[in-house]
């Protein structure tokens, strides 16, 4: 099966395209205030070192979010825009799930944070079973220490994303040798990670209807209108 996905969810636009099972061409690349113009030379680019034609996509998938609100705007305009003309089907995936599912840790609990400004964080929750990842809450935007509060501490806990380069401090100060962090170059979603999901996806038949499909925001509609973030 042939798969194109995206994530536009965070300040470096990620790509993937999966060929035969394989990852045939993968990008991370740091352009959010430029994506507009830049994500489809990219795609274009990505798709023709992978000797593939938008046609021979069998199926697309997306980063839901919550995240970027221009990012999330734009990769989903893009997203349909080619998916539109071949009536392919789509997947989408928690933009949270990316980043928990790229820690390596084979199990435990894991707890990805997003800086949502205002002195928020996107976060979930997650068990790690001998690599599978199984979500235990609803996606959040919470405050740093309603988050903290909600979490059932039965062992250690691994952090990842850009919100630890705000609260990094205050975690280690509530959770001492509770909590681990992630390296830096694991805080955003990553192409390996994205095919991993969007083809869990694909394998149990989470196929999402193309017309209703929305970016997850999190914030009140009120406060999405001209942000960046």
């Amino acid at each position: 099966m042939n798969i194109l996905a995206i994530d536009t969810s965070s300040k470096y636009f990620c790509l993937v395209i999966g060929k035969a099972d394989k990852i045939a061409v993968s990008i991370q690349l740091p352009f959010l205030r430029e994506l507009s113009r830049k994500i489809m030379p990219a795609i274009d680019a990505a798709l023709k070192r992978s000797k593939l034609s938008l046609k021979e996509i069998d199926c697309f998938g997306i980063g839901l979010g919550p995240g970027s609100f221009t990012g999330l705007r734009v990769g989903f305009a893009v997203i349909k825009g080619l998916i539109l003309p071949f009536n392919k089907p789509i997947v989408a995936v928690g933009s949270l799930d990316l980043i928990a599912d790229s820690i390596g840790n084979e199990s435990g609990c894991v707890c990805p944070l997003v800086d949502a400004r205002r002195s928020l964080v996107y976060s979930a929750a997650y068990n790690k079973n001998d690599g599978k990842l199984i979500r235990k809450t609803r996606y959040l935007l919470v405050s740093i220490e309603e988050l903290l509060g909600r979490l059932s501490l039965k062992g250690k806990v691994a952090f990842s994303g850009d919100g630890l380069d705000l609260y990094s401090d205050l975690i280690k100060k509530k959770l001492g040798r509770l909590a681990n962090f992630a390296d830096r170059s694991l805080w955003y979603p990553e192409p390996e990670s994205l095919l991993h999901c969007v083809k869990e996806k694909i394998k149990n038949k989470e196929f999402s209807d193309l017309h209703k499909l929305v970016p997850l925001y999190l914030y009140p509609k009120e406060c999405q209108i001209g942000s960046s973030k």
